[in-house]
């Protein structure tokens, strides 16, 4: 089975145009993830790009729908607080004036 370096490059300047537009317009400040959504997109591009069988039409889609529903879930979480506790969990103390917390 040959590799298409030509498909994998092409799909990976796209999902890297497409990361650079999110974190632009979403205000993020690096490509690293912040929380759990972003480390699955970036399970989820990774597996696509290097994945043959997908051509580059269908990694568009992909990538337009994934757009959408980041957009939708950053929405979301702004306006419901509790999509934003299910989303992003909730912080745990660990230490309250100097003591550990059990």
């Amino acid at each position: 089975m040959a590799i298409d370096y030509g498909l994998i490059t092409i799909k990976f300047v796209l999902g890297m145009v497409c990361l650079i537009f999110q974190i632009n317009i979403l205000g993020k400040g690096n490509l690293a993830p912040t929380s759990a959504i972003d480390q699955v997109q970036n399970y989820v591009l990774g597996e696509i790009i290097y994945n043959s069988d997908i051509t580059v039409l269908q990694f568009v889609m992909v990538l337009l729908i994934w757009t959408l529903i980041v957009f939708v879930v950053k929405f979301a979480k702004e306006h419901n607080h509790v999509v934003q506790k299910v989303i992003d969990g909730q912080p745990r103390l660990l230490i309250k004036n100097g003591l550990k917390i059990t």
